[in-house]
């Protein structure tokens, strides 16, 4: 097996010898690396502050730099009353191009690609997108009030207490946003792999057509455990051009290998 992924990755003239191998043999390396791929975008989002004070702090500016349609700041008057645990006010949506923050809403708020919080009287719900992370209530929190009208003035009290009812607001779908961030991460990836492995069979085909599909396939499927392989350097490196690579990769080793394939019967 070490013998066929060291060839796989680093000499695709050669993966033609392997055309006699079990297609269970190519599918088991493709679990593996796909499972450790997997592994990785998994452990990566769990370990990355997904939302966190630089996102609160985001918000916050979004609050502050926010203008109506004539240009000017627009009054409002949303307070958090922290003795009552509860928001009192008017209705008010603050949107940006990466969130909507709407306090005291009719209903939720929500919008593709973007996260979006909902401050109703006494609970809050986060969307990120059309998905749900979470619905809290302000009942177990121990923060402090604030005036939304002095977070757009700027008032230094009423912006930490802002900010840190953010955070703590944030931290409580941490794990939900990683959970979803990686689930959509590898179902992308995957569509891209599926892609890739089509547009490979139809290189395999031009070059050497005289081959069988069922064993073009099997080189092909060889010839794209580079696919993960590069992705996985991407991952690790947090480098998003050697994602290029990674599609690129499995196209030039397919050519390189059906080139070398003189006859298969």
């Amino acid at each position: 097996m070490l013998k066929r992924i060291k060839t796989s990755l680093s000499h695709p003239k050669y993966v033609g010898l392997f055309f006699k191998d079990k297609f269970h043999n190519v599918i088991l390396l493709i679990i593996l690396f796909f499972a450790v791929f997997s592994a990785s975008i998994f452990t990566k989002c769990m370990l990355t502050d997904q939302f966190g004070i630089d996102q609160a702090i985001a918000v916050e500016q979004m609050i502050q730099y926010s203008t109506d349609s004539l240009g000017n700041k627009p009054s409002v008057t949303i307070i958090y009353d922290a003795d009552n645990k509860k928001f009192n006010g008017e209705s008010m949506l603050f949107s940006s191009e990466d969130a909507n923050i709407s306090f005291l809403p009719t209903n939720v708020n929500v919008s593709q690609n973007k996260l979006c919080v909902s401050f109703f009287e006494d609970n809050y719900v986060i969307y990120y997108g059309l998905y749900k992370l979470g619905s809290y209530s302000y009942d177990n929190t121990d923060l402090k009030s604030f005036n939304i009208s002095n977070v757009q003035k700027g008032d230094t009290s009423d912006c930490i207490n802002f900010r840190n009812f953010l955070i703590y607001s944030f931290d409580k779908v941490q794990y939900q946003q990683a959970t979803l961030i990686s689930v959509q991460s590898i179902i992308s990836t995957l569509v891209y792999y599926f892609i890739l492995i089509v547009f490979c069979l139809i290189a395999a085909y031009l070059i050497n057509p005289a081959i069988e599909f069922k064993i073009r396939l099997k080189l092909v499927l060889y010839d794209s455990l580079s696919y993960f392989y590069w992705y996985f350097i991407a991952l690790l490196l947090s480098i998003t051009w050697i994602e290029y690579i990674a599609l690129l990769v499995p196209v030039i080793f397919t050519n390189i290998t059906f080139a070398h394939i003189r006859r298969i019967k």
